[in-house]
């Protein structure tokens, strides 16, 4: 009955914060007009006030233009936050619609009252804005939280669709709508063969942002989910890098062979380079954590400094930031979380849970806003074989790709995931940002450019974001298990890894996780002893049961209880929700079952290599 009474106060409660937030951007657009209006940013600031002009002492005065960007970036973000809350009002309208349509609705009814009322958009509305400040902590978030066993067991699929898959599309798309502005009838022969590629390149970006809201939400199987996340957030640092050779390319009046090579070697340096300073900028970060056991207050805010620098570095250099932040926050999970103590690992976690889930609402709604307005030009032509080409191209792209790769895969991806793969490359935020970019000077018809990519960014986003779900269960693909694997299961699951790579040592092929040994060695021998604070070189079981009393300890000690609680209170305690063996101490636990098992596999493999010696 109350999910019902909900439900019918949801769109009332909606529509009236939309109302109280248009009369309060009314209210402050006439406050704005009778304040004085001085040119500069501090031009209106005196600490001693005007007293040169004012004659007697006014008791009540407005000064908005002082208070204006920071007072309309907090509208927009309890804007934001009330648009999120009426949506979960209504328990099954989040299963039936993704929220990013939902909260893309609401920014399309504000930015028609902005529309009508002849508003300005907020100064955060911009792509300059989009980059630095809302992209930087979604892409903190899912790396920092990525699953790093399981992106690195498909590491080289995943870059195949991320790099070969991008140039596929981009080349495709592009070429493809050359041909088509070449005919006549269409009224596109302005169009060049740059300018066309340069929007492929654009339009190929896959967003992270749309998929995870549609993904976490149908809860597929882990390896289809790691390969379309991972697929979109290196997708985005390629897609930058070819966006940027383009539109280079497209100010020059002529393009000679050593600009191309140089665009190549720029393609892969830029990538490159963004990795090594999330690299090195993620070990800074974990070094600096080791010496704060004495200032625990200043854990976290090591974290997002680190973090965020190494994305300010990476574009000031015009290296892929994208990368370099995704592949700071990697490192620092692997050493920080063991430097920092429990409620400093806590408030990260939540604080980038918070701070990327508002990032998140506000791209959608700021998506919404802006498609209102003026600067549209349509060509049916063009925009619908854009959105022909993305299908196809995408289709094309993921099918091909994937014969190749299940040559090489030990679990192939079946037919049915690559379909989802192909249908779930949604658009959204990043190529809405990187449309906007481009100079109306050297593209005359970037109003096209836009049009085409709304309409693109719609039907990715409200078509196949919400029918993928229903997609997803008439054909059956495989879902992931919600309950968590048993300690036994895990061990069996990693013998048998263990016995697979032993068959391939005696066969003399290379191992399947080589690498991962490899640098397990070399992490051991030098970087665990130098980032981590209380580093012990041999994994103990000694270690995690003292870690276990404590945790206990602490709990009852807010509980009140004693440490000579009987077995009967314990277990009545436990129904009162005190858990013992939380998840984090069974991954824990499974974490050290496999460096044990790890360590046994290396001293096999040795006195395999000592018994043809010593016979």
């Amino acid at each position: 009955m109350s999910s019902l009474h909900s439900s019918k106060d949801s769109p009332c409660i909606m529509l009236r914060v939309l109302i109280i937030w248009w009369i309060i951007l009314e209210s402050t657009s006439v406050a704005q007009e009778t304040t004085s209006s001085v040119p500069g940013m501090w031009a209106n600031f005196s600490p001693l006030g005007n007293a040169t002009e004012e004659k007697s002492l006014s008791i009540f005065t407005v000064d908005f233009s002082y208070v204006q960007i920071p007072f309309e970036i907090t509208l927009w973000i309890m804007l934001a936050s009330v648009a999120k809350i009426g949506f979960h009002l209504y328990h099954k309208l989040p299963s039936l619609v993704p929220e990013s349509c939902l909260l893309t609705l609401v920014g399309l009814v504000v930015g028609g009252i902005i529309f009508g009322a002849q508003e300005k958009s907020p100064p955060v509305m911009n792509s300059p804005a989009f980059f630095l400040y809302l992209l930087p902590p979604i892409v903190l978030d899912a790396g920092y939280f990525l699953p790093v066993r399981l992106f690195f067991d498909n590491f080289g699929t995943i870059l195949l669709y991320a790099v070969v898959g991008t140039l596929w599309n981009s080349f495709g798309i592009g070429i493809s709508l050359f041909g088509i502005c070449q005919i006549q009838a269409f009224g596109l022969i302005d169009i060049s063969l740059l300018q066309n590629l340069l929007f492929g390149s654009l339009i190929s970006a896959v967003d992270p942002v749309a998929v995870l809201a549609v993904f976490e939400n149908i809860h597929v199987n882990e390896q289809l989910y790691i390969l379309v996340f991972g697929e979109s957030l290196l997708n985005d640092a390629v897609t930058v890098v070819l966006y940027s050779l383009f539109k280079d390319f497209s100010k020059m009046q002529i393009i000679e062979t050593i600009d191309i090579f140089s665009g190549i070697v720029k393609f892969f340096l830029v990538g490159i380079c963004g990795v090594l300073i999330g690299i090195v900028m993620g070990l800074a970060a974990a070094f600096t954590t080791r010496f704060t056991h004495h200032v625990r207050v200043i854990e976290p805010l090591s974290v997002f400094i680190f973090s965020y620098l190494s994305y300010l570095i990476a574009e000031m250099f015009h290296f892929s930031g994208i990368m370099a932040i995704a592949t700071c926050a990697l490192t620092m999970n692997k050493y920080v979380a063991e430097n920092v103590s429990q409620e400093s690992y806590s408030t990260i976690k939540y604080s980038m849970k918070m701070l990327s889930s508002v990032s998140e609402t506000l791209i959608f709604i700021f998506m919404g806003v802006s498609t209102v307005g003026d600067t549209h030009e349509w060509n049916w032509a063009f925009v619908c074989f854009t959105l022909l080409f993305c299908l196809i191209w995408r289709a094309l792209g993921v099918f091909l790709l994937t014969q190749f790769i299940n040559c090489f895969r030990t679990i192939p991806v079946s037919l049915k995931d690559q379909f989802i793969i192909a249908y779930g490359g949604l658009r959204g935020a990043i190529c809405f940002a990187l449309v906007f970019l481009l100079p109306a000077s050297v593209f005359p018809r970037k109003n096209l450019f836009i049009t085409a990519t709304i309409v693109v960014i719609f039907f990715t986003v409200f078509l196949q974001g919400i029918t993928i779900c229903p997609l997803v269960k008439f054909l059956q693909v495989k879902r992931s298990s919600e309950r968590q694997l048993f300690i036994g299961e895990e061990i069996h699951s990693r013998f048998l890894e263990h016995i697979k790579a032993g068959i391939e040592d005696i066969c003399g092929h290379l191992p399947h996780n080589y690498w991962r040994d490899k640098f397990s060695k070399y992490d051991k021998k030098y970087l665990r002893k130098l980032l981590l604070r209380n580093y012990q070189p041999e994994p103990s079981i000694v270690s995690l049961y003292k870690k276990l009393e404590i945790k206990q300890a602490i709990e009852m000690a807010e509980l009140g209880l004693s440490r000579n609680t009987s077995t009967l209170s314990l277990l009545h305690d436990q129904m009162k929700d005190i858990n013992l063996m939380s998840l984090d101490n069974l991954e824990n636990l499974q974490d050290l079952l496999t460096k044990n098992l790890y360590q046994i596999r290396q001293r096999v493999r040795d006195r395999n290599i000592l018994i043809p010696c010593c016979s």
